[in-house]
């Protein structure tokens, strides 16, 4: 399963993690955060653009580690 993540292309990936990252940070900023919903959409969207980032970045690197370790 790792592979198969790896195989795909960042903007793929990003495409994949944005939708349910942004709806969980909402429900976060929403619930116990206790946002109002106006703000909370907003919340929810820019915190998951910025933990996709970071979801991105922590792949990429994993990747190359894993490539790295291959080589003998």
């Amino acid at each position: 399963m790792i592979q198969r993540w790896e195989a795909l292309s960042p903007f793929v990936q990003g495409g994949i993690a944005l939708p349910p990252l942004s709806v969980l940070l909402f429900l976060v900023n929403l619930g116990p955060f206790n946002q109002p919903a106006w703000r909370s959409v907003f919340y929810g969207i820019f915190e998951g653009a910025v933990v996709t980032g970071l979801l991105l970045v922590a792949t990429a690197t994993e990747k190359s580690k894993r490539r790295d370790s291959d080589r003998p």
